[in-house]
């Protein structure tokens, strides 16, 4: 259930070359993950524990896919059966990619174009059921070496604390918009 007001935190960032204990843990015993996702899931987005989990959870989640380790991500905190999109507004607008592999060979697709690629959260908004996540974006392409920059989001839509459905935009306005909140 959906605390009636959603609550904004900003991000602190920071690569990590290698898995953390805890993210050891949860690679090895999955179900742990889940069941405390699940608990979390419960807890109103105003609870300064959930905001700090989440907000871990975010950032450990994108310094895993920096250091290609997407497939713990998935395991840990995706639905076997996730409903990924393409980006509105994007090269992948209109794709719909379900399940680990398909989202998997989409990122592979993805990263066969950036010769790097450097995505950094900024900043999360819960709602209860859906996180925001905005995101600062550099990426070089492989054959122009032309360098992107870019500010886009991404809605997560959550189920028992394990994301459901993955919405992304180019323009953070129009994420809001589609959350359900305007700016």
């Amino acid at each position: 259930m959906a605390d009636p007001t959603p609550v904004r935190q900003k991000i602190r960032f920071r690569d990590r070359p290698h898995r953390s204990l805890d993210e050891r843990i949860t690679a090895r015993f999955p179900a742990i993950a889940r069941y405390t996702a699940a608990r979390v899931a419960r807890m109103p987005p105003s609870s300064r524990l959930r905001q700090r989990l989440l907000a871990r959870s975010v950032s450990r989640g994108f310094a895993a896919i920096k250091r290609g380790d997407l497939e713990f991500v998935l395991t840990a905190f995706y639905d076997p059966d996730v409903e990924w999109h393409g980006t509105v507004g994007g090269l992948d607008e209109g794709s719909l990619r379900r399940g680990h592999q398909e989202v998997m060979r989409g990122f592979d697709d993805y990263f066969a174009v950036w010769e790097r690629l450097d995505l950094r959260p900024e900043e999360i908004i819960d709602t209860g059921d859906q996180l925001i996540v905005f995101v600062h974006e550099v990426a070089r392409g492989r054959e122009s070496g032309i360098v992107v920059e870019t500010d886009t989001a991404t809605i997560s839509t959550f189920r028992e604390g394990i994301v459901v459905r993955v919405r992304s935009f180019m323009d953070r306005s129009q994420a809001l918009k589609a959350a359900g909140l305007w700016e």
